[in-house]
């Protein structure tokens, strides 16, 4: 036996280290023993009660740094809105004011359209913007989704407003709020501010 100093927590204690056979082998025709090391610590009340406080902070600072998932979820669709069941103008309609979007009644461009298999760069960025509210597109590449789109009469300082509203087996796979300006904006269907 030796004693050996460990570094621990920020704190050098005094072990001592035993080898100490545990298996042995007989797999290859010839006995093999293998050891394994054990340690032991003396420890006092002063290093044991730091330890404890070291811990406790790094436990708190992991709690800390785990985003919050209230923060996280106020950019997606909220859970009461459905987004199944979605069979009719009405329910498209219904869906954007749940979310706090009054559209007009019939959309203006309503059309079948193919989700490509492989992304692109483009693709990329908007199925980014469809991951932030919930949905995933990559669920229905190489799949023909519906695209409406409605204008959006209620969109704070943008009369041009738009909304898109894609679907696949009457449920809501995604979409996007956006301006038909020039200089517009683009976000994903997130409740309305």
């Amino acid at each position: 036996m030796s004693r050996t100093f460990v570094f621990l927590q920020g704190f050098f204690l005094i072990c001592r280290h035993i080898r100490a056979p545990f298996a042995i082998s007989m797999g290859t025709g010839k006995a093999e023993v293998r050891y394994m090391l054990i340690f032991t610590a003396k420890l006092n009340k002063k290093r044991l009660l730091a330890i404890v406080i070291i811990a406790a902070f790094v436990l708190a600072a992991i709690i800390l740094s785990v985003p919050n998932k209230k923060e996280a979820s106020a950019t997606m669709v909220p859970e009461k809105v459905a987004v199944k069941g979605i069979k009719s103008n009405e329910d498209r309609v219904e869906f954007a004011n749940a979310l706090g979007y009054e559209v007009a009644g019939d959309p203006v461009r309503s059309q079948e359209v193919m989700i490509p298999s492989e992304f692109d760069e483009v693709y990329e960025d908007y199925n980014g913007l469809q991951k932030e509210c919930g949905f995933d597109l990559e669920k229905y590449q190489g799949k023909r989704l519906m695209l409406y789109t409605y204008t959006v009469t209620n969109y704070p300082g943008e009369p041009e407003a738009m909304m898109d509203l894609l679907v696949y087996k009457n449920k809501i796979v995604g979409g996007a709020v956006y301006s038909a300006a020039l200089d517009g904006f683009m976000h994903g269907l997130q409740p309305a501010e």
